[in-house]
């Protein structure tokens, strides 16, 4: 993770507390934080976490399961490392072990990474654990990123590279063969042109899709975030309520015993009033 001290406030350690809460209690406690910073007059600090974006609940989860077994994380930094080294020297036999390794790997921290989330009270549906499926995939050619989310701080999704499509092969690399395994023919150059463009177009699309995918999720995760802010309120609403019927009924009643009070205090009155004008009488 890039470091980012500044004097009077660590934004390290706000940015580790931040990244480690549930998303609907992300922006409240980065507002105090930033405030806190303003109060302390360290304006860098105060911009630098205001700046900070809550993340996905899939990018939580993430962080929660390199939290907590920071050994699987390590490991699949280690993966990522063997295969984009196995892309840059171009030795398919690596590649293709790698990459049925990698899809146990993933299937397994998604299904612990579901299991932690739960725990900490955020059971995540289907299509977040798919989410977060791509973000492990996306970490496998982004070793920065990958890094950022070892250390439990991830931000934001990576884009999930295709095939380390990014990536360029090593300077003088060439396609390694078994010596069992023939050369394969020569291709059509045009057809491999147009193939490699239809790639690369796939690949741009399923970017695009991703992203859209990301801002969907965001804003599905602010509505969910709002729901449950709404939903408390009107839980506390409701509270209130009963809270002022139970005040208007006890006021009601004793309204009624004074009113009652009242009634008896007039007859004993009257009363009075009629044995004082019949003992003035007997008087006179």
């Amino acid at each position: 993770m890039a470091r980012g001290r500044v004097v009077g406030v660590d934004v390290d350690a706000v940015i580790f507390e931040l990244y480690g809460l549930r998303p609907a209690d992300f922006t409240a406690v980065r507002d105090a934080r930033a405030a806190r910073a303003r109060r302390e007059k360290d304006a860098a600090a105060a911009a630098a976490i205001g700046a900070l974006r809550r993340p996905t609940l899939a990018v939580w989860a993430a962080n929660l399961l390199a939290r907590a077994h920071p050994d699987q994380a390590e490991a699949l930094l280690r993966l990522g490392a063997e295969l984009r080294r196995a892309y840059r020297e171009l030795d398919g036999a690596q590649l293709r072990a790698l990459s049925h390794e990698q899809h146990r790997v993933i299937a397994a921290l998604a299904g612990e990474t579901g299991q932690l989330a739960a725990g900490a009270g955020e059971p995540l549906r289907e299509t977040v654990v798919r989410e977060v499926e791509g973000i492990f995939h996306g970490l496998l050619a982004d070793e920065e990123t990958a890094r950022q989310w070892a250390a439990g701080c991830l931000r934001k999704a990576p884009t999930t590279a295709v095939g380390f499509e990014d990536l360029e092969p090593a300077p003088g690399a060439a396609p390694r063969r078994t010596a069992d395994v023939p050369a394969p023919p020569a291709v059509d150059t045009d057809a491999t042109a147009a193939a490699r463009e239809q790639a690369a177009a796939a690949s741009a699309a399923l970017r695009r899709a991703e992203e859209h995918l990301t801002e969907a999720s965001v804003a599905r995760d602010r509505a969910e975030s709002d729901a449950a802010g709404l939903r408390g309120e009107l839980s506390a609403l409701q509270e209130r309520l009963e809270t002022a019927q139970r005040a208007v009924q006890e006021a009601q009643r004793r309204h009624r015993q004074a009113e009652q009070a009242r009634a008896g205090a007039e007859r004993t009155a009257e009363e009075a009033a009629r044995r004082l004008a019949d003992a003035e009488r007997s008087e006179g």
